[in-house]
């Protein structure tokens, strides 16, 4: 769907290697070969890319066990963020999405606006009302 909307998608492109900047937080990816899962230009803003990496977590895992979904959900937006939220907008100069769903089909509050926006883009480049749409 992103492909219909989008120019220039790509899954798992390379990011720009850091050449002396400064990330925020240590636990951002900082390899020269670091990855994203999905790329395209013109999602968010025009003509800039836009970058998603996805994560699916089971909020049955212990560690989710004593705390809200809500809650779980932006713990593992957040950690996304940090890996790869500060490179993105200094290096590559594109925005950071993170793309957080569970096992059992729920998804991060980022996710929902990313897919708002997606439905958004499609209903306005088909000229039809958005609750027209259908998957595929």
């Amino acid at each position: 769907m992103l492909r219909e909307v989008c120019r220039d998608v790509t899954t798992e492109p390379t990011l720009l290697p850091l050449n002396g900047e400064h990330v925020q937080y240590r636990t951002a990816n900082t390899t020269n070969d670091a990855r994203v899962d999905v790329s395209a230009r013109g999602f968010w803003t025009r003509g800039q890319r836009a970058f998603m990496d996805i994560r699916i977590f089971d909020p049955m895992a212990a560690c989710y066990q004593r705390i809200p979904l809500e809650a779980a959900h932006q713990k593992n937006e957040r950690e996304k963020i940090r890996s790869y939220g500060d490179r993105i907008r200094n290096v590559d100069h594109g925005t950071f999405t993170p793309l957080v769903f569970t096992t059992s089909g729920g998804m991060g509050p980022k996710a929902k606006c990313f897919y708002s926006r997606l439905a958004d883009v499609m209903a306005e480049k088909k000229h039809q009302p958005r609750a027209t749409l259908s998957p595929g």
